[in-house]
């Protein structure tokens, strides 16, 4: 809760000193001493109070000398369940991690099948990458053993069912027009596939959720040509996009199911270190003296600045974000917020915690992005909520992220339309 008067701190120190403060009746030891200094909260225990106007702390300041300093309370049982609900958080964070390092060690040095668990408890068995990638070098050709063209020709007309190719078969080079009219058309010569064993085709996710993909790499236990399901039979499809998606389908004992892959082209990660789906993103910040290693994104080239305020990525490249006055931005070149999934970000020191709050809200002149100071209150119940205080700068080294709706005219959609020119592709 809002304390009486106001207190100064000194570097260095256990002592607090007041100013028309009433520490004896509204503090109590083992509750906490909360308030901002450079917008950024401190908190600390209360060891002992001396008077109204005088307390000690359980651990020392360490800061710059300050004065003047509003303040809030919190008492012992509010904090006691502010540190629960912190280890709660704490523990889930650390298993969660503690499993994503067991999993990909598994994944990826384990040859054979393995058992995946979830941080809900859940788990599901599978071949590891390893495993795809010894079953999947048995089908490579050597070099010396590879055709030249005349034999794929001879090899076509003789054997291959050019149906399934339509007027690609045995062509040196394609158009666009061409590529794109044979593969709506048969899936550019998969009509005839196998699901027996592994191999590689174009693949219809439709039934799993997903959007459709370009091409299918399969491994599977079975022997003959079915694609039925059943006991002891396993099939794993590693579907990879033509929006740039990528999936990985099962089925294992009759049981299908499917999972999205996430990595740079489809997350970004937050101000608070959480990995979140991506598209248009902008990235707002007070100025350009923020030096948080992972503002540009994980790889340093995810975002790139397009003004003192504002970064943008591929997506939301033009795009352009000012300052209209404290804690206010606006940024212009969208034509909305994001429909679905998010829309803004609070500002995060980069380990789970969040120090700001912010609010995006349309606009005539654009989407204006509010920060704003986290106002702790504790309710009559004992319960200590967090709400929005006043409008503060975004502090430094952190940045919020907001979620957008380009036009269809915008720079990434151009790059997305076909060339109208015919274009070859050599073969």
């Amino acid at each position: 809760m809002a304390a009486t008067g106001t207190i100064a701190l000194n570097a260095n120190s256990l002592s607090v000193t007041g100013s028309g403060t009433k520490f004896t009746t509204e503090a109590q030891v083992g509750g906490a001493l909360v308030t901002y200094i450079g917008n950024v909260p401190y908190t600390f225990v209360i060891d002992s109070i001396a008077s109204d106007t005088a307390l000690n702390l359980t651990t020392i300041y360490q800061g710059s000398n300050v004065a003047g300093q509003s303040f809030s309370l919190l008492d012992r049982g509010a904090y006691t369940g502010v540190n629960a609900e912190l280890g709660a958080r704490t523990a889930l964070a650390i298993r969660k991690a503690n499993y994503d390092k067991i999993n990909w060690q598994q994944i990826l040095t384990v040859d054979g099948d393995i058992t995946v668990k979830i941080d809900d408890y859940s788990q599901y068995t599978g071949p590891s990458w390893l495993s795809l990638a010894n079953s999947l070098s048995g089908i490579n050709t050597s070099l010396g053993q590879k055709a030249n063209q005349s034999d794929v020709t001879d090899a076509l007309s003789k054997k291959a069912n050019t149906s399934d190719l339509g007027s690609l078969a045995a062509k040196s080079s394609i158009s666009y027009s061409e590529l794109n009219t044979e593969l709506q058309r048969y899936s550019f010569a998969t009509r005839g596939k196998s699901t027996a064993g592994a191999g590689v085709w174009n693949f219809s996710n439709k039934p799993y959720g997903f959007s459709q993909y370009g091409t299918n790499i399969q491994v599977s236990n079975r022997s003959d040509s079915s694609d039925a399901a059943g006991d002891n039979i396993w099939q794993h499809y590693l579907s990879l996009g033509t929006d740039g998606v990528v999936a990985h389908v099962r089925n294992i004992n009759g049981a299908y199911g499917a999972d999205k892959l996430y990595g740079t082209m489809n997350t970004s990660t937050n101000s608070s270190g959480a990995l979140v789906p991506a598209s248009p993103i902008v990235r707002i910040v007070n100025n350009k003296k923020n030096t948080r290693q992972d503002l540009l994104g994980t790889q340093n080239d995810e975002y790139t600045w397009e003004s003192d305020f504002g970064l943008t990525n591929d997506e939301s490249e033009g795009c352009n974000v000012s300052k209209i006055e404290t804690g206010k931005y606006l940024v212009t070149g969208a034509t909305s917020l994001a429909k679905d999934l998010w829309q803004v970000m609070d500002c995060g020191n980069g380990q789970g915690r969040i120090i700001a709050l912010a609010e995006a809200v349309e606009t005539d002149s654009g989407i204006e992005v509010h920060c704003y100071k986290q106002k702790y209150t504790l309710t009559d119940d004992g319960d200590l909520t967090v709400g929005r205080g006043d409008l503060i700068d975004i502090p430094d080294n952190t940045w919020i992220d907001v979620r957008l709706e380009m036009p269809d005219d915008s720079i990434w959609n151009k790059k997305q339309i076909q060339p109208t020119q015919d274009n070859s592709t050599k073969s």
